[in-house]
């Protein structure tokens, strides 16, 4: 294992350790969770499963990766992108805790999921366009 990566994991896991601390002292201390708390642990767990995947946080970058990295990139996208519509369908069944649509009353998440799901057909619509 590299200097850089075990530097890296090192980075990653004492950061999680210590924003993840903290939101659990203050969770237990004051009830409360605060969104910068939870923004920066998963900040923390990016940056562990950047620096398991490609050996340093900032990962690597595309000019440097070989095809089966640019692969593992390609595939590992589209699965995230649809993984996290999935997810955020979940968070509003849940946080709303409603089955009709109409129910619905975070209307900002679910713009925000309708513009998620436009994201990728546009994109790739966009880049066909300049490909052909």
């Amino acid at each position: 294992m590299t200097t850089v990566k075990i530097v890296s994991l090192i980075c990653s896991l004492v950061l999680i350790a210590a924003i993840g601390g903290y939101g659990i002292y203050e969770w237990i201390t004051k009830e409360i969770i605060n969104a910068s708390t939870l923004f920066f642990l998963f900040l923390g767990i990016g940056f562990l499963f950047q620096s398991i995947t490609w050996g340093e946080m900032e990962g690597k970058h595309e000019g440097e990766k070989d095809e089966l990295e640019k692969h593992i990139t390609l595939l590992s996208s589209k699965i995230s992108y649809y993984l996290l519509l999935l997810l955020m369908i979940i968070v509003l069944v849940i946080s709303e805790r409603v089955t009709a649509m109409n129910d619905i009353r975070n209307i900002p998440l679910v713009i925000v999921i309708g513009l998620a799901w436009i994201t990728m057909p546009i994109t790739e619509f966009v880049v066909s366009k300049k490909y052909r």
